[in-house]
């Protein structure tokens, strides 16, 4: 069953990625994301009741950052991934960069930042106000970091990218950079 949700992950942001990349989504593409995410849920849930919670209620969503090739993150600054692909429960605000949880429970993250022209980056998950875990983009122009923390959180409590360094960097906007994350269960 763990490779199964990792290959319906994967189809959910292949097809988001492909509906963005388009402009465009027709009614088809949406309900087949739907229930992508919604079988995701359930296998995640261990839930296989036909008339159960199919997903619906649970807080999900996908954020990028901008249509700007070149996104300039200040000292100690919140990535605000602007270009709010899914947000299933209204849980990311992008004027903040901050997910809050809707409800309590389980939830699994996504983290991606690319670097730009050679530059290193210095980011940090944060959970409220403690920092998770950290990426690191070398200096290697289109270098590319992930984290994928699983946090135990309680309704309120907030998630966000933080940059770690004391000077201006830069990272590839241009929706190469994203984050996303789902509530799994209680």
């Amino acid at each position: 069953m763990n490779i199964m949700w990792r290959v319906i992950l994967i189809c959910i942001v292949v097809l988001y990625t492909e509906v963005e990349a388009g402009g465009s989504c027709s009614k088809l593409e949406n309900k087949i994301a739907d229930n992508l995410l919604d079988m995701l849920v359930t296998i995640k849930s261990g839930s296989t009741k036909p008339g159960g919670d199919s997903g619906k209620n649970r807080p999900a969503f996908t954020a990028t950052l901008g249509t700007t090739k070149v996104t300039y993150i200040g000292p100690s600054a919140i990535v605000k991934f602007n270009n709010v692909v899914l947000n299933r429960g209204g849980g990311y605000e992008p004027t903040t960069g901050k997910f809050t949880a809707p409800k309590s429970g389980l939830y699994q993250f996504s983290f991606t930042i690319m670097s730009y022209s050679g530059g290193e980056l210095n980011m940090a998950v944060v959970k409220n106000r403690s920092m998770i875990m950290s990426l690191y983009g070398p200096k290697i122009h289109g270098a590319t970091e992930t984290a994928n923390p699983v946090l135990e959180l309680k309704e309120g409590d907030t998630v966000f990218m933080q940059h770690l360094a004391s000077n201006s960097q830069t990272m590839y906007g241009n929706h190469y950079s994203h984050f996303s994350g789902y509530y799994i269960g209680e």
